[in-house]
């Protein structure tokens, strides 16, 4: 039965995808949305746009915050802009995009493909990183300026911009699945094949413990000035403080927006300490951190959420999940 209180009802946009949400990102006003199928669907137009012949893997705002970027199974990264003209950054090739992400502070362009990270700046390959293994996670800090690597037993950081810098050898043994790097870059923070987080804080490399996870974290959101960062992986987001001279060692998480699903997206609203949680049954919520009131956006569906993001004016919400149902939310 539908949930008459949710938003995407009241103040938003239903909208049939066709496939799984990879991803999705605001230009301007148009979210975006990556697609499995190998397409990109604009919310506002009535098709999408062909870009990969296979799978998209992975996507991110292009730093001129016109485009959208995306990385295919098909090897190669590429460009759209909301009316669906394509440009290619680099061609398909052997092995797939693990992970895209960009920077508009630095201009750059980071694509993993297999144990390299090719780094981009104007729309033209500048170097690549080699690696020990296959790259588990990138992040940038919020200049653009550092490249948080995961590997196996690990994270690399390094100057993004700078190709011989052999950057920071962060260790710590096991399979770091992901990665993020606080705004100011003074803690780096990956997710484990075990259900727990290790972190580090720079630039002493003091190491951080995270546990208690009754499944692997996916999704990492940071608040605007690095003092939370929210994580999935558990039957409500886990918020942790890093704050103080030993961030989250010692302190209690926040533990917001409890449901009988796992928590499987998290987003930080642009400006202000909002949260919107996706969830594995297809439920979003929006929580204020302050005094912990939740709106409802969605009501279970068919499949996970996977993709989740904010306007840059925090004004519009989009969302889509692994069995093709998205949505847009006007958010007050």
């Amino acid at each position: 039965m539908r949930s008459v209180t949710a938003r995407v009802y009241t103040d938003g946009k239903r909208l049939a995808l066709g496939a799984h949400a990879v991803g999705v990102h605001f230009i301007g006003d148009a979210a975006l949305f990556a697609l499995a199928d190998g397409t990109v669907r604009n919310a506002g137009a009535a098709s999408g746009f062909a870009v990969h012949p296979e799978a998209i893997t992975a996507c991110a705002i292009h730093p001129d915050r016109k485009r959208l970027i995306t990385g295919g199974e098909d090897g190669a990264v590429r460009t759209v802009t909301p009316e669906g003209e394509i440009k290619t950054l680099i061609e398909p090739g052997r092995k797939w995009v693990g992970h895209v992400i960009a920077s508009a502070a630095s201009g750059v362009i980071v694509a993993a493909i297999g144990k390299q990270a090719v780094v981009l700046r104007d729309d033209k390959e500048a170097h690549r990183f080699d690696y020990p293994s296959t790259i588990g996670g990138l992040a940038l800090d919020a200049k653009g300026r550092r490249l948080a690597v995961s590997h196996y037993n690990g994270v690399n950081v390094r100057l993004a911009l700078a190709a011989n810098d052999k950057g920071t050898d962060l260790k710590w043994a096991g399979s770091h699945l992901a990665v993020t790097m606080s705004p100011e870059a003074d803690y780096v923070v990956s997710a484990m094949q075990e259900n727990v987080l290790h972190g580090w804080r720079l630039p002493d490399k003091l190491d951080l413990q995270m546990t208690g996870y009754p499944s692997k974290t996916r999704s990492f959101s940071w608040n605007k000035n690095g003092r939370w960062l929210a994580t999935s992986g558990a039957d409500r987001a886990v918020i942790w403080p890093f704050v103080g001279k030993m961030g989250p060692q010692g302190k209690e998480p926040l533990m917001l927006g409890e449901r009988q699903a796992l928590v499987t997206a998290v987003a930080f609203h642009p400006s202000e300490d909002i949260l919107a949680l996706g969830y594995a049954d297809g439920a979003a919520l929006a929580v204020r951190l302050a005094d912990q009131t939740a709106i409802e956006l969605d009501e279970p569906g068919e499949g996970a959420v996977t993709a989740l993001a904010w306007s840059a004016d925090g004004a519009l919400l989009a969302l889509g999940d692994e069995a093709g149902r998205g949505g847009v939310v006007t958010m007050t």
